[in-house]
């Protein structure tokens, strides 16, 4: 049994660990009630767009050779050519040492960077529905929501949540979307994992600190409650009858 000088020391500090912990207790778990409302899919508005992987080209549109879609960006030093469609358009994705490049296979046109009408061609054909981007926004140090790390096209669309759909304005990749609903969702995972910069990492010091005085907490608390059962049971054995 724990002596009672002992127990008092530990009631103190279970107390003053519960007011420096209990904040975060709460928003770990509120924000974890928030996590299992709303399925992952609805998050990320899967719904709301398709990706464009597996579209056929469509080839009887292809005017223009690999070669001849090399030599347009030759001095770039071009290491391998890829045909695909975007935006049901063919075009040929070159990766080269300084970046990639898109160059249309009817015209060898280079595309790279992607104009306002080519980036609202590749939204609306990814956009699920018929709607047409409100407004399209060119960012050249993208959000850090967008996921991009180059010059991103921002097409706003209407709807509930206010949904933005990026494109990559070199690839012509579209995706993600972003509503309020995943901001919401970005910010509540900044509180749960307490990175409030980068919002990816959930083993840095500051989340292994409250973790273990959460425990220290808990631990605390589970002796307490021995302490006071053990003392009910020898209090009653030594009791003396009338």
């Amino acid at each position: 049994m724990i002596s009672p000088r002992a127990a008092r020391r530990i009631a103190i500090a279970h107390k003053w660990l519960g007011l420096v912990v209990g904040a975060q207790l709460l928003v770990w778990t509120a924000t974890g009630l928030f996590f299992s409302l709303f399925p992952i899919s609805d998050i990320r508005g899967d719904r709301l767009w398709s990706a464009p992987e597996g579209r056929a080209v469509d080839l009887a549109a292809v005017r223009v050779s690999p070669q001849d879609a090399l030599a347009a960006v030759v001095e770039d030093r071009p290491v391998s050519v890829t045909l695909r469609s975007l935006a049901d358009k063919p075009v040929y994705e070159i990766r080269a040492e300084i970046g990639s490049f898109l160059v249309s296979a009817e015209t060898a046109e280079v595309l790279s960077p992607l104009s306002e009408g080519q980036a609202r061609a590749i939204a609306s054909s990814a956009w699920v529905g018929a709607d047409e981007p409100l407004r399209l926004e060119f960012l050249e140090a993208p959000p850090r929501e967008s996921g991009a790390a180059g010059p991103i096209w921002a097409a706003h669309f209407a709807g509930a949540g206010h949904p933005v759909l990026y494109v990559n304005a070199v690839s012509g990749q579209p995706g993600p979307v972003r509503t309020d609903l995943w901001r919401t969702y970005d910010l509540f995972w900044s509180l749960h994992i307490m990175d409030y910069r980068s919002r990816e990492s959930f083993n840095h010091p500051l989340i292994i600190a409250a973790a273990v005085l959460a425990l220290s907490t808990s631990l605390f608390g589970v002796g307490l409650l021995v302490h006071r059962f053990t003392r009910g049971l020898v209090n009653r054995k030594g009791s003396i009858p009338s």
